[in-house]
């Protein structure tokens, strides 16, 4: 292993521990982000050349949520990776913490903003509710008795039931997703 490399990691490591992140997930992503910086700085970081054809559908795949999540919302899409992670259709947050004063408001935010990117991103219409409930358990913000009735707001338009229930933003929602999200942006990004 070569000395830039070491002393990335070890630079990674050390502020990753000063940060006490307690989420595996989001602690392999603040690592691999830490150790890009340390070994490229501000320069751009060097893509793959030859991608397996799954591979490369997936990234392509990937390229176009980002690119059309930036121009929906008008933001860099470097920093929306800060926010967000797609993995296969699954979209999830990165932040630390959500905002809102309660649980509720949390929850509520959450549903916002990952109802936006898959709007906004992936081009769904409608949301299945077992994608919002993945995010929100991997945010640790899932209550499977309350999680469905706090989502009845008026940002929120749903149809289905139980298993079948699907969401989609309506246009206040769209607003205060966006509106959250540039705020997250000032703050994480």
């Amino acid at each position: 292993m070569d000395k830039k490399l070491q002393d990335a990691i070890a630079k990674a490591n050390s502020e990753i521990e000063g940060l006490k992140i307690s989420d595996p997930e989001l602690k392999k992503i603040a690592f691999s982000k830490a150790i890009d910086f340390y070994l490229y700085g501000e320069q751009e970081y060097p893509q793959k050349t030859e991608v397996a054809g799954a591979d490369k559908i997936a990234d392509t795949k990937k390229a176009d949520f980002w690119k059309s999540l930036s121009g929906s919302v008008g933001i860099e899409e470097g920093k929306l990776e800060d926010v967000f992670a797609l993995k296969n259709e699954q979209i999830l947050l990165v932040i630390p913490d959500v905002p809102g004063n309660s649980k509720v408001a949390r929850q509520r935010n959450l549903a916002s903003l990952i109802l936006l990117s898959y709007h906004e991103g992936l081009k769904y219409e409608w949301v299945p509710s077992n994608l919002l409930a993945e995010a929100a358990k991997h945010s640790k913000l899932y209550d499977t008795s309350k999680f469905a009735k706090n989502l009845k707001f008026d940002w929120f338009r749903s149809y289905g039931v139980k298993k079948g229930l699907k969401y989609k933003l309506s246009g206040p929602g769209t607003s205060a997703a966006k509106n959250l999200l540039a705020n997250l942006i000032k703050n994480y990004g």
